[in-house]
């Protein structure tokens, strides 16, 4: 727990303790092929510009407003029909449902889902208002999972480490996953708790931190009767918790040293990240599993 807290204590304060060497990346980003799923049931295709690719499912920056640094709560896409085409359209979010963009390199494709995305405030309750970003899908399932890395990077404009990204993870370091819920269908997110507003006097208590996360799940499963008794023993098993995190890291580790000997560089970095995005995710993904295996 005590490992835990420090980790977490820096997260919250290392907006603070860098502010003095942070650099932020300013470059213009290229236009990316995308498939616009509009709210009318219609599809716009071609290429919009400003989402980090990419890994735009997993990618943010550490601290202050993050969502708002990665563009996730802009109010309209830069788009265009073709790469060559001058005219330069501006769709407003409001008109858009879904958001698919192609990675030209690997031909891989990263969702964006329109959600009024609501918090869990101090009384264990879902807020009543919310904000509207455009989430990354991460997982897709019964409950979807969406988020993003949280990470410092060195960037290649500067010696310091920065909250700008150059495209090049290699040099960054992972700080935290960013996650919310919500069904497929649904309009709403919820976030149990987000790493960037925390204040160190928050961490103190991590076990009413780790009640939010239960809540979250209560709400986002409220159909399935049989799925809040899992949530129920979760909670009565103290399932978020720095032991089961531990757990978690002690069985990936013999797979990812096995994978990384004799590697170095960006190569053992890549392998490295992965995994490591891999430990912190794994925690949330076992009850939309129980949901899945109850509910559907």
């Amino acid at each position: 727990m005590k490992k835990l807290t420090a980790l977490l204590l820096f997260i919250a304060t290392a907006p603070t303790l860098c502010a003095q060497s942070l650099q932020f990346y300013t470059g213009k980003r290229d236009f990316l092929p995308i498939e616009i799923l509009m709210e009318d049931g219609s599809t716009k295709k071609g290429f919009a510009q400003d989402f980090m690719l990419p890994d735009v499912a997993t990618f943010q920056f550490i601290g202050g407003n993050s969502e708002k640094n990665a563009h996730l709560d802009r109010k309209e896409v830069k788009f265009k029909s073709s790469k060559d085409d001058k005219n330069i359209q501006l769709v407003p979010v409001s008109d858009i449902k879904s958001l698919i963009y192609t990675n030209e390199d690997t031909n891989e494709t990263f969702q964006l889902d329109k959600r009024v995305v609501k918090e869990i405030n101090n009384d264990l309750e879902m807020e009543s208002k919310g904000k509207v970003l455009m989430l990354p899908l991460m997982e897709k399932g019964p409950i979807n999972l969406y988020g993003y890395r949280s990470m410092t990077c060195r960037a290649n404009f500067g010696n310091n480490f920065a909250t700008g990204f150059d495209g090049n993870e290699d040099t960054c370091q992972l700080m935290y996953v960013m996650i919310y819920l919500s069904k497929p269908n649904e309009t709403v997110a919820v976030a149990p708790v987000d790493f960037s507003s925390l204040s160190p006097l928050a961490l103190f208590n991590m076990k009413t931190l780790y009640k939010k996360f239960y809540k979250a799940y209560e709400i986002a499963g409220a159909d399935c009767p049989e799925f809040l008794k899992k949530v129920d023993e979760a909670r009565k098993n103290d399932y978020f918790s720095n032991k089961t995190f531990k757990e978690n890291k002690k069985e990936s580790d013999a797979e990812r040293k096995a994978l990384v000997k004799g590697k170095k560089g960006a190569e053992a970095a890549k392998i490295n990240m992965h995994y490591k995005t891999e430990l912190y995710t794994k925690m949330y993904k076992k009850l939309i599993d129980d949901y899945k295996q109850t509910c559907q």
